[in-house]
């Protein structure tokens, strides 16, 4: 039960961009043991954990898509917030800036402007998504979401589907859900361990890279309009992250005066 609560809290945080399945994994203490499974296959003590996932992910879409058909600038302006604040976390393994991260952060910001779109609303019925993009976008989100401080949601944002899976949790669109959990797997089984040892090996020019993608792909969250109550709720997402990454280091720091 404890196992299938927590993922339920994971499922319910990774709907929101900005939001480290990694991080979440660091406070529960289960990070290196469940890396070091997941390498080897070794799901069978997760099953719970999945289970509860998939629960939370269900509950926090169906909240999001509902809240983005109604208020689609505040939901806007608060995943906006949470976005822009997680290039803290994202960029706190390497806060100093020289020329070639410069040009890692410029070359995300160009490709996650260009691929962010036009301000997304929730996706209407006749717009369809190949099953190629979400196999490719489960894939992508689920082995970014490992890596602390990696918003997975926000690869969605920076491919333009993060709307299209909201609308399918709210209508259950099965068979779109199960492509993307489908990639989800294919992620996590095959790329997981590659992009750990890649992300290891060249930390700062990736982590900058991904703050200009979370930058400029934040241009798809923009509201409409703007109002105080946009600029409130654009701020409580941003201080909500903020915090979070605060937590993270916490976390961090404690695990390695116990020495794990």
């Amino acid at each position: 039960m404890h196992s299938i609560i927590q993922g339920i809290i994971l499922g319910f945080i990774i709907v929101l961009p900005g939001m480290s399945g990694g991080t979440v994994f660091l406070i529960f203490g289960i990070y290196e043991n469940m890396l070091k499974d997941l390498v080897k296959l070794n799901i069978k003590p997760y099953l719970p954990l999945f289970g509860g996932t998939i629960v939370g992910i269900f509950g926090g879409g169906m909240v999001f898509a509902l809240f983005f058909e109604s208020f689609r600038d505040q939901t806007a302006a608060f995943l906006m917030g949470c976005l822009i604040a997680s290039i803290r976390t994202v960029l706190k393994c390497c806060p100093t800036i020289n020329m070639k991260r410069l040009l890692f952060l410029l070359g995300g910001l160009l490709i996650g402007f260009y691929m962010g779109g036009e301000p997304i609303g929730l996706m209407m019925e006749s717009e369809k998504v190949s099953w190629i993009l979400l196999l490719i976008g489960g894939a992508l989100s689920s082995a970014a979401m490992i890596i602390p401080g990696i918003p997975g949601s926000s690869v969605l944002i920076v491919l333009g589907i993060y709307d299209s899976i909201l609308f399918y949790i709210k209508e259950l669109e099965i068979l779109n859900l199960i492509i993307f959990g489908i990639g989800s797997i294919l992620g996590i089984i095959l790329f997981v361990n590659l992009l750990s040892k890649v992300y290891e090996k060249h930390k700062s020019n990736i982590s900058y890279f991904f703050a200009g993608l979370i930058l400029g792909s934040s241009r798809a969250l923009l509201p409409y309009y703007y109002t105080p109550s946009i600029i409130i709720l654009f701020s409580i997402g941003f201080g909500l992250v903020w915090l979070w990454s605060g937590k993270k280091d916490y976390t961090t720091d404690k695990l390695r005066e116990d020495g794990t």
